[in-house]
């Protein structure tokens, strides 16, 4: 009697694509409302803080100010970070918009360049801001930018794609505005910098293929 032996073989572990968006059980008219809902939103904020209906001269006008641009930045990045199932997309987009906020009402306005101490703290805060509003808000629009210019499904939803384009959008602004505070916000400068930012992203689309066609 021959005793035939059985090999077992372990299952492959085979990668998650967690960076392909799954987009079951939401509906465009689901998405409508929300894009109106929040338009109304950021309206209202808007007048708050720009038109002067709201004078925060009074430190409860402050605090429910403040509370408003975090309901708002919630109410904005909390969907976007469940429908790009990206991790901390709504804690950035929610302290930008809170720091903006800060910033347009209670930081003064530089009054020299950015070589000048005194006002370095105001171009870094500023800096940071215009950094994590940009790189979240630019999020959807590289996401659906990458899906009509990408053939390759992995490439098209690929969500760590959308924000590495958002990221870099964010630095570029940042660094116009870097050089807007050293005064030299000129065309032999400008030109270089988003050509560097577009070089590198081209790089990384020639090196670095999406996790999920591994």
């Amino acid at each position: 009697m021959t005793r035939t032996r059985t090999r077992i073989t372990p299952p492959r572990n085979t990668p998650t694509p967690i960076t392909v968006v799954t987009q079951e059980g939401v509906s465009r008219t689901q998405i409508l409302l929300w894009f109106v809902l929040v338009g109304f939103a950021w309206l209202g904020l808007g007048a708050m803080v720009f038109n002067g209906v709201w004078p925060v001269d009074e430190r409860p006008k402050q605090i429910v100010l403040a509370g408003v641009s975090v309901i708002v930045g919630m109410l904005t990045y909390v969907p976007m970070e469940y429908y790009f199932r990206a991790r901390g997309l709504a804690m950035r987009g929610v302290l930008g918009l809170f720091l903006t906020v800060q910033i347009v009402l209670y930081v003064p306005t530089p009054t020299n360049s950015l070589l000048w101490v005194p006002d370095v703290p105001v171009y870094l805060l500023v800096s940071m801001a215009l950094y994590w509003v940009l790189s979240t808000l630019c999020v959807p629009l590289t996401y659906i930018i990458g899906q009509m210019v990408f053939r390759q499904r992995a490439r098209r939803y690929d969500v760590r794609r959308a924000w590495r384009q958002a990221s870099e959008i964010g630095l570029t602004v940042v660094g116009l505005f870097g050089l807007f505070g050293l005064r030299a916000l000129t065309p032999l400068l400008i030109i270089p910098w988003i050509l560097m930012i577009v070089i590198a992203e081209v790089l990384f689309l020639s090196f670095f293929e999406p996790p999920a066609t591994r």
